[in-house]
């Protein structure tokens, strides 16, 4: 199972099941809106003002990262020095702008002289069941309902690809006559 499939059907999933009578409260732990920023090097243009991607790397890193750059030593202690940008300069991808690296030559060149900026979004976190990625959906009966009708309507639900839509299975461990029984899902 690939995230990304996993990630564009579920919420799919998640509406369906919302549209049945028998559940309330239907929800999932999947988080797809961590904040993404990919900086594409133009190694070509890169190399050709001198710049290697190791320049590149620390310059980045001395921007955004916390660099030790020294060590004060004292009779008791001792204190290591860190340099970092100031905080106002790196809230947000904008600052790229603002950074020049240093060529082979000693010239200073602007970040986005030879790199390209996207933003986009991620997954703050991708579950696994074994080697699998997972995620969870959780539901509450509706008022009068029972787990064994909510889990035919689920099962119903999850059948359905008129639209093309891979369909769910449902995989579970425990017996289902218990009352609190996990119902894993997976494409197939």
């Amino acid at each position: 199972m690939d995230p990304k499939e996993l990630a564009y059907w579920t919420p799919k999933f998640v509406e369906k099941l919302k549209t049945l009578p028998d559940l309330r409260d239907v929800a999932t732990d999947q988080l797809n809106d961590g904040l993404l920023a990919t900086l594409t090097i133009d190694r070509d243009t890169a190399s050709r003002l001198g710049i290697l991607p190791a320049d590149i790397d620390n310059t980045l890193y001395d921007a955004f990262g916390q660099r030790q750059v020294s060590t004060i030593f004292t009779q008791l202690n001792q204190y290591h020095v860190v340099m970092e940008v100031d905080k106002s300069f790196r809230q947000t991808p904008a600052a790229l702008k603002d950074i020049y690296v240093r060529s082979s030559n000693g010239q200073q060149v602007p970040l986005s002289a030879f790199t390209r900026f996207e933003a986009g979004t991620s997954s703050l976190a991708i579950n696994h069941q074994g080697q699998f990625p997972v995620v969870t959906i959780s539901f509450n009966l509706a008022p009068g309902a029972s787990l064994g009708g909510a889990t035919t309507a689920i099962d119903k639900g999850a059948a359905g690809n008129r639209d093309g839509r891979p369909a769910f299975k449902r995989r579970s461990r425990a017996p289902r006559r218990r009352s609190c029984v996990p119902f894993p899902m997976s494409l197939c």
